[in-house]
């Protein structure tokens, strides 16, 4: 059977790199497969599943949306992230609660800014008054 090479990425992780006989996935017009040598194609990939065989094997997991490029007889997929499913819901909330300390830390940041901008302002205040008489 022939096959072709699946690069399947996240901002964070090489999630799959090897070769594969199928690919399914989620797109605008509804599930699209890819089998080797394909024409070239550049597709959106919705949120959902992304299941893909190889010769030992198939594999399911769960995205959250991206873009798919079929050159040659390789195949591209990038998402925002990419969960195995049997851990997806572990790796749903993990991922939340990254987000969530980093929004917090971000407003956290955000405050510091402001208080250190209001002293400095004062300190400027301060030192242009002391400097007019």
């Amino acid at each position: 059977m022939s096959a072709m090479r699946l690069v399947f990425l996240t901002p964070r992780e090489v999630v799959f790199d090897g070769e594969v006989t199928s690919l399914v996935l989620s797109t605008a017009d509804g599930k699209m497969g890819f089998l080797p040598l394909r024409e070239r194609v550049t597709v959106e990939v919705l949120a959902g599943d992304v299941l893909f065989k190889t010769e030992t094997g198939s594999f399911a997991y769960e995205t959250d949306g991206g873009v798919a490029e079929m050159k040659g007889n390789v195949l591209t997929v990038l998402c925002g992230a990419a969960y195995d499913k049997d851990e997806a819901a572990e790796k749903r909330s993990e991922r939340a609660s990254e987000l969530a300390e980093e929004r917090k830390k971000q407003e956290q940041s955000l405050a510091e800014y402001k208080i250190n901008r209001a002293a400095l302002l004062r300190a400027f205040d301060k030192l242009r008054r002391t400097t007019v008489k």
